[in-house]
C-alpha cells in the first residue's frame, strides 16, 4: 500500500467505492484460509454488483503465494493472484488498469517465497494511530508436521538490525508508541547474523 501512495494512488479503508480492491490472505490454519476466501467471494460480489464496479480485484499474502494457481482456476472474477516476490509489480500492474483496461483471465504472479526485504520505512499504516507492528524476520526452518509455513514463507532470514532501528524510529516520529515485534519465528531473531554480531531481540 504505500508503494500505491507514493505512486499517487488515495487508500481507502472501505471497499465501497474504490476502484480496485485488494484482498491479502492467510493460510496458517484452516480458519483463517476458510476467512480468507470468504473474502475474496465477498469482494468479487461487490466487483460485479455495485452501480460503478471496482475496475480490478488483487489477492495477495500467504493464501496467494501457496495456493496461486487454485485461486486463479476456481476465482476468475480475481484480476491477479500475487504472491511476496511479486509485491513490486503490484502498483504498475494496478495502474495499467486505467490505462489499457483490464487483461483477459487472472494473471498469476507469484516467484519464490524466500525473497529480500523490502523498506517498510514508509508504509502505510493500517493499525490505529498510537500502535504499529514490525516484522524483524521471515520465514522458518523447522520442519514441524503440523505446520506448512516453510513451504510458502521460505527460508528464516532476519530483518538487519540497523533496517529496524530506523523504521521504529520514523513510526515513533509519526506518533507509534507501542511496537509489537512479529515474525513466523521471534525468538530465533539475529541467529543468522554471524559470529561476529551478537544483536538479539534484548538488544532490539
Amino acid at each position: 500500500l504505500g508503494d500505491l501512495q507514493r505512486r499517487g494512488a488515495r487508500i481507502s479503508a472501505s471497499v465501497e467505492g474504490a476502484d480496485v480492491i485488494i484482498v491479502n490472505t492467510c493460510a496458517f490454519v484452516e480458519d483463517a484460509k476458510a476467512e480468507s476466501i470468504e473474502a475474496i467471494v465477498t469482494a468479487a460480489a461487490l466487483k460485479a454488483d455495485r452501480e460503478v464496479p471496482a475496475k480490478a480485484l488483487f489477492v495477495t499474502g500467504c493464501l496467494a503465494q501457496r495456493y496461486a494457481q487454485e485461486l486463479a482456476d476456481e476465482l476468475p472474477e480475481v484480476d491477479a493472484v500475487v504472491g511476496f516476490e511479486r509485491y513490486a509489480e503490484l502498483p504498475d500492474k494496478i495502474f495499467a488498469l486505467f490505462d489499457g483496461g483490464a487483461d483477459e483471465g487472472t494473471a498469476v504472479l507469484v516467484g519464490s517465497p524466500t525473497v529480500p526485504f523490502r523498506s517498510e520505512v514508509d508504509r502505510w499504516q493500517l493499525t490505529p494511530s498510537h500502535s504499529a507492528y514490525m516484522r524483524v524476520a521471515e520465514g522458518c526452518d523447522h520442519e514441524c508436521t503440523f505446520c506448512a509455513i516453510p513451504g510458502f514463507r521460505g527460508k528464516f532470514r532476519s530483518k538487519p538490525f540497523d533496517v529496524l532501528v530506523a523504521e521504529a524510529e520514523r513510526l515513533v516520529e509519526r506518533g507509534v508508541r507501542e511496537l509489537n515485534l512479529i515474525a513466523e519465528d521471534t525468538n530465533q531473531y539475529g541467529s543468522d547474523f554471524g559470529p561476529d554480531d551478537t544483536r538479539r531481540l534484548p538488544a532490539l
